[in-house]
């Protein structure tokens, strides 16, 4: 029996693998096993993780992180007045 675990961290994200007895983190396309919970979208394409989290500077108006954070919150400014107030 197999099993798949996923967790959706505020700042990140992973994903592990329970087969035959052993567990294991799955290693995204740069090989890292925890990847940045950031999307980020321009005019013909979107771009997650790690490039989208370096790329957030030049793209702050498409760029989305810290969902988790709002979620449930208020939302009687807008839906990223509380976000972009406490951009680090």
């Amino acid at each position: 029996m197999a099993a798949i675990g996923v967790h959706l961290g505020c700042t990140s994200a992973c994903v592990a693998v329970y087969k035959d007895g052993r567990a294991g983190v799955v290693a995204n396309d740069a090989g890292d096993r925890v990847t940045p919970a950031v999307v980020a979208y321009s005019a013909n394409e979107e771009i997650v993780g790690l490039a989208a989290k370096q790329n957030r500077i030049r793209n702050i108006s498409n760029t989305v992180m810290k969902v988790k954070q709002i979620l449930g919150r208020s939302q009687k400014f807008g839906p990223w007045t509380w976000l972009l107030s406490n951009y680090p």
